[in-house]
């Protein structure tokens, strides 16, 4: 049942409640010397209970009933146009609790006909002992009263708690009268008593502003021999890729030196991300990205003492080429044919707004990105020059005219200072010729992102992925070995 219909329920049975007490008023007026029942009843005088008596009992229940409806149908309309302040649960019970408590204690005093003085000091006692003896519990109902009409925290908000030097991510499961009960990465649920919970230190990541994420680090330590503008500048473009690849990573990052220490550099990785992204996931996301940014651009990931199995006197394209190929199409390649390949590609340097191919002349090569960031941009429907895709480390480009001679289709630029490995035409025939599994792995990777060019630039795609795939790879062999 919905607010609405909740509040409309409510609002007949306050007038059917307030309907019996006018019913009830005019029968004891009727047949009763009073229409208030108590006034004609004592029960510290010994006499049979009758019906008056029982009336004059009912009268109090009625009336305790319909106050607290008439509370409970007020507080529900409150709710139902707040957007902001909401009156939880359980501050209604707590109402409710005082209503018939008090209508109770008036009761005693009418019908007993005893000293209201008296009945308050006794009633003051108790209550003093049972405040004392249930304090920790009315500690707890009223911390969770706190928390509720605050709105410190909701089902389902995450929230972020620091622990020493590193901070712990909980969801908010439930929270009762007296327990709020939070949920870790590892789904195990932890109970934690109201009262301690408002004297935790915590971020309510759910109550930020909506492009706000948690915001999380990550050390990685690097051999102090590489460059470290370099690694930073290298980092910061990780960074920039996660962002543009995964929507779960929002708003800034940022890449610093931590420490220096035994020939290590320690970098500090600061990035922001989704508060339901599990920390391994995210932080697995971004290392997979720096690692492979800084293999491709040659960047030593362990120690400068460790045995290098890559031969010494090979190129710096050599090693590019090597470190670079199994992020891109050319992974179908034994280590052997992508050294052999590394031998005949040369390494190009394009500086920032630099255009690397311009759309529709020829050429016969294709580009592996080693450092750095291209920007590939084509003509929309209105012959508006748009930005397609992003080009990272591993990513290739010029595919097409290199494999099938069709002219170039987009114009590329360097969005940062970049460094490219070219392959030629004469360079990967012989490679395959003798691998043919090469030719369909780059026909897909084509055929997928022509389609997604074409998307974004409000272009159609026709014809099923698969067809296209198939048709390409027919081009690539006729092209390179007259096959049809």
């Amino acid at each position: 049942m919905n607010i609405f219909n909740s509040v409309i329920l409510m609002r007949i049975v306050v007038w059917v409640l307030f309907s019996l007490n006018l019913l009830l008023l005019y029968w004891l007026n009727l047949h009763a010397p009073s229409m208030w029942g108590w006034q004609d009843t004592d029960f510290t005088v010994m006499h049979d209970f009758n019906l008056i008596d029982a009336l004059a009992i009912g009268q109090f229940v009625l009336l305790a009933i319909t106050i607290d409806m008439v509370m409970r149908k007020m507080i529900a309309r409150f709710n139902q146009h707040s957007k902001k302040t909401k009156i939880p649960e359980i501050l209604v019970q707590c109402f409710s609790i005082l209503i018939y408590g008090l209508i109770s204690l008036i009761g005693f005093i009418l019908l007993y006909d005893h000293s209201v003085s008296n009945i308050i000091a006794a009633s003051g006692a108790i209550g003093l002992s049972i405040g004392y003896v249930c304090k920790d519990l009315i500690a707890d109902v009223v911390n969770s009263i706190v928390i509720q009409t605050d709105g410190l925290i909701a089902i389902n908000d995450w929230i972020e708690v620091p622990d020493g030097g590193g901070s712990q991510y909980f969801q908010v499961a439930q929270f009762d009268r007296r327990m709020v009960t939070l949920r870790n990465r590892f789904d195990y649920l932890v109970r934690i008593p109201n009262t301690r919970f408002l004297a935790m230190s915590y971020i309510n990541l759910s109550k930020q502003d909506e492009d706000r994420g948690s915001k999380r680090t990550l050390d990685i330590k690097l051999d102090s021999l590489n460059n470290s503008e370099k690694v930073l500048e290298i980092l910061n473009l990780a960074l920039e890729s996660v962002l543009d690849q995964n929507k779960n990573f929002v708003r800034t990052y940022f890449c610093g030196i931590k420490t220096l220490a035994e020939g290590t550099v320690t970098y500090r990785i600061i990035y922001e991300c989704i508060p339901s992204m599990k920390v391994l996931t995210s932080e697995t996301f971004v290392m997979r990205a720096v690692l492979r940014f800084l293999t491709a651009a040659g960047m030593n990931t362990g120690s400068s003492m460790e045995v290098q199995t890559l031969d010494k006197h090979l190129s710096k394209t050599s090693n590019r080429l090597y470190e670079t190929y199994e992020y891109s199409p050319l992974k179908v390649l034994s280590h052997i044919e992508a050294l052999e390949l590394s031998k005949t590609a040369s390494v190009v340097s394009c500086f920032k707004g630099e255009q690397l191919i311009r759309q529709g002349e020829q050429a016969d090569s294709m580009f592996l990105v080693s450092e750095g960031s291209l920007e590939v941009k084509i003509l929309n429907k209105q012959d508006q020059l748009v930005t397609v895709a992003l080009l990272w480390p591993g990513d290739c480009v010029g595919e097409m005219s290199l494999l099938t001679g069709a002219p170039r289709s987009a114009d590329v630029f360097a969005r940062v200072d970049s460094i490219l490995i070219e392959i030629k035409k004469d360079n990967i025939a012989p490679i395959l010729e003798s691998n043919p599994r090469l030719i369909n792995e780059i026909s897909e990777l084509l055929t997928k992102r022509q389609a997604d060019w074409a998307s974004k630039s409000g272009g159609e795609n026709a014809g099923g992925l698969r067809s296209q795939s198939e048709n390409l790879a027919k081009k690539i062999l006729n092209f390179f070995f007259n096959k049809n």
